[in-house]
C-alpha cells in the first residue's frame, strides 16, 4: 500500500505536468494567432465546410 504522502506526491506532480501541457498549448495557441492568421483562417473554412457537410440531410 502507498502511503498518503506518496499519493499527495503523485498528485502534485500530475497537477503540475498537466499545468505545464496547458500553458504551453496556450502560448503555442497565442502565437500561432499572431504570427499565421491566415492559416488559422483556412483551418476555421474547412472546419465549417466539414461541419456544414455533416449538417445535410441524407437523401
Amino acid at each position: 500500500m502507498r502511503r498518503r504522502g506518496e499519493q499527495g506526491q503523485a498528485l502534485v506532480e500530475s497537477s503540475i505536468l498537466l499545468a505545464t501541457l496547458l500553458g504551453g498549448l496556450a502560448v503555442g495557441g497565442v502565437w500561432l494567432m499572431k504570427t499565421h492568421p491566415q492559416m488559422l483562417r483556412a483551418i476555421d473554412a474547412h472546419v465549417r465546410g466539414y461541419l456544414f457537410a455533416l449538417s445535410l440531410p441524407f437523401p
